[in-house]
């Protein structure tokens, strides 16, 4: 979907996913899961989004999209999709809650970030986040949880 040139620069589209990745590593508890409604807010915090842009709604944002939502959550939606599509991660739903996992493969390059990007790696450690972000429940293949 084309953005409207006017917002253009708004999001950091570009970012998205390895952040995500990163995120999910950081804060995704041992199996690097988390439940998908908590992730947005703090990776918009992370970006240091304006509350404008975090309200943008898709309609205003994309050209020819007339449907309800933010931009910003439908942008980390996309982020997720591409990194499923490549294989870093997974999705299910567990007690009516939408679960994002990274798998092996998916571990192995949020690790592979984490330890190049420190100053990243850093803020992300400090978001704040909401106490049922991590889904402890979520996965079913152990993954190793520390990060040299």
């Amino acid at each position: 979907m084309p953005v409207r040139p006017e917002h253009r620069k708004t999001l950091p589209t570009a970012r998205i996913a390895v952040t995500l990745m990163m995120f999910m590593r950081v804060h995704g508890g041992e199996h690097s899961a988390l439940n998908s409604t908590f992730v947005y807010a703090p990776l918009a915090d992370f970006y240091e989004l304006p509350d404008d842009a975090r309200r943008l709604s898709i309609t205003d944002y994309f050209m020819d999209e007339f449907k309800p939502g933010l931009a910003w959550n439908s942008e980390v939606d996309t982020a997720f999709k591409g990194l499923k599509k490549e294989g870093y991660v997974v999705s299910a739903s567990r007690s009516g809650k939408a679960v994002w996992r990274l798998t092996p493969n998916g571990v192995e390059r949020a690790d592979f970030w984490l330890k190049r990007m420190t100053d990243k790696t850093n803020a992300l450690r400090a978001l704040k986040v909401h106490a049922d972000l991590s889904s402890p429940e979520a996965g079913d293949q152990p993954q190793k949880a520390s990060v040299a």
